[in-house]
């Protein structure tokens, strides 16, 4: 199944179920009540929070966020264990859910400011302002420089999804 935009955007547009899948991704398979229990940490921002709020966030998990979700194919739930993993369909929202770290910029801030500094780059050693650089030299530098970060953001997109 192919999930749309407005799927993916209808499933983003909760925090739970954006929980779910960071948890998921990050630990793969759990129990309902574990991710109950860590949706309610984060949620009340309580190392124990309390059990009403605890058995709110599992209900809701159950009977409105995960078969939501499994319909479009994203997990897979099983009663008898009381499970839920990741399906394939959860890599569509790989490229939606990268999460920033304070103090830390998102992989396309990156690449754009690393694309502003080859082209002034560029222009100033080809307009003759930097004569210590060659064009060949600086040609090599940013495409070395390119290189290694998409190798990097790969490692670290594949990090993720495991």
């Amino acid at each position: 199944m192919q999930l749309t935009k407005n799927d993916i955007f209808g499933v983003l547009q909760n925090d739970r179920r954006r929980c779910v899948l960071e948890i998921l991704r990050s630990q793969g398979r759990q129990s309902v009540r574990s991710l109950s229990d860590e949706i309610a940490r984060i949620e009340s921002q309580a190392e124990e929070p309390k059990e009403n709020i605890r058995k709110s966030i599992y209900v809701s998990l159950l009977q409105t966020h995960i078969p939501k979700m499994e319909s479009l194919g994203i997990v897979a739930y099983s009663k008898e264990q009381d499970t839920v993993e990741l399906l394939p369909a959860s890599r569509n929202f790989d490229i939606y859910m990268e999460t920033v770290k304070n103090g830390d910029i998102p992989w396309s801030q990156f690449y754009l400011d690393l694309s502003i500094l080859a082209v002034v780059g560029s222009l100033m050693i080809f307009s003759g302002l930097i004569k210590c650089i060659s064009s060949f030299q600086w040609i090599f530098f940013t495409i070395g420089i390119f290189m290694a970060t998409s190798i990097a953001h790969m490692y670290y997109v594949r990090k993720l999804g495991k």
